[in-house]
């Protein structure tokens, strides 16, 4: 039997292709419009052997239908996820519902045949439960903007791409502030640290339409700040700081290789293809990774990322990040999106954590070193 990659080459291309040269092109009968949840389990099955969370390096498809990422956003995934891997089963499914709609089962051409596709008429979730409003997305943490003592933190609103600011430690909407507009054009937004020298931290952000980083000055962050520091960082996933690891007092940065999966340190300020250092492998495994501050307590910042396979959380120690460095601390953090560290909120001298449910909406912090459900998680927030 062929590997679910080699399915996967045979099919993407015709997931790629514009609606309007698939419908010159589509067979007389129309595209079917539904399918059952286990149709679509016998399609993954095909696909990617039923891995929801199919993410392998070097290779452009995503997720247990084996999506394109440009497929994936023309249908609406990113109101779920950004990569088709980070949604769940069911998001998934919703939206292959809607490729199967436009081009039928040929989208899959050798797996949806197969598993029935196109003769199965059933709705796999007749309901579509709302999505929570407002729904934010690219949280940061931007250190003590407003003075108060308590990081304050970024976030962006889906429906309109405006930039607001919340304040800790509740991070309610009755606390948040408008300080930018246009931010939806940026697919990767991460508080750095103090970069500029001013006393307030920065933010760096890659346009989605050209692969150019970006480096924006609080506290507003508003076209005025903007500055350009780098081209060709489409290529890279899962950028976080992590605060000085190279001490010459300017912030670094983390980031993932998409085509190999390594993991790079950049040094700032400029954040250059030249200053950057391979520190570990195999990181492109994991799906969220953020910069969470000191842990350990031996003066260097730590990292936390989500096993895409499992849900698995795992603590890494720096400078290095790699695997000797590793520790479950957690499982079932694939429930959760837009996970960040955010300093220390509770006063206790350890690092918190932000997260958002997917399935309800609700914001949760994590207390460390930890970030353990029960005590340690307490929900601060709704509608995220």
């Amino acid at each position: 039997m062929p590997s679910p990659v080699h399915k996967a080459f045979a099919r993407a291309a015709a997931v790629a292709v514009p609606l309007a040269l698939t419908i010159l092109l589509a067979p007389a009968a129309a595209p079917a419009g539904a399918a059952s949840v286990a149709t679509w389990d016998k399609v993954a099955q095909c696909e990617s052997s039923g891995n929801w969370s199919y993410n392998q390096p070097g290779h452009p498809y995503y997720g247990g239908l084996q999506f394109l990422k440009s497929t994936w956003d023309a249908f609406g995934g990113r109101q779920y996820a950004a990569y088709p891997h980070q949604a769940t089963k069911e998001q998934q499914i919703r939206i292959a519902e809607k490729v199967l709609a436009a081009q039928g089962q040929g989208a899959w051409p050798t797996c949806g045949p197969a598993a029935g596709l196109g003769g199965d008429p059933a709705v796999p979730y007749p309901d579509e439960p709302p999505t929570p409003q407002p729904n934010m997305a690219n949280l940061t943490r931007v250190g003590d903007i407003t003075g108060d003592g308590v990081p304050d933190l970024l976030a962006v609103e889906r429906a309109t791409g405006d930039l607001y600011r919340y304040s800790g430690p509740s991070y309610s909407g009755g606390s948040r502030v408008k300080t930018g507009t246009g931010w939806n054009a940026m697919s990767s937004i991460t508080g750095v640290g103090d970069v500029t020298g001013d006393g307030v931290a920065d933010v760096v952000a890659v346009d989605a339409s050209n692969g150019n980083l970006y480096r924006y000055s609080g506290p507003n962050y508003n076209g005025a700040t903007k500055v350009q520091i780098g081209t060709g960082w489409d290529a890279m996933a899962n950028i976080t700081g992590v605060g000085d690891i190279t001490g010459d007092g300017v912030p670094d940065l983390l980031a993932v290789e998409r085509a190999t999966g390594d993991l790079y340190r950049y040094s700032g300020p400029s954040y250059s293809g030249g200053s950057r250092v391979k520190t570990g492998t195999g990181w492109n495994a994991m799906s969220s990774i953020t910069g969470v501050g000191d842990v350990t307590g031996d003066g260097v910042a730590d990292v936390v990322a989500v096993d895409a396979s499992n849900g698995n959380l795992y603590r890494y120690s720096g400078p290095n990040y790699n695997g000797a460095t590793k520790v479950q601390i957690g499982t079932g953090w694939d429930a959760m999106a837009n996970i960040t560290g955010v300093g220390d909120i509770t006063g206790d001298g350890v690092p918190d954590l932000l997260a958002v449910e997917k399935a309800t909406g609700h914001l949760y912090r994590y207390s460390g070193p930890s970030f353990q459900g029960g005590t340690a998680r307490v929900r601060i927030g709704t509608s995220w």
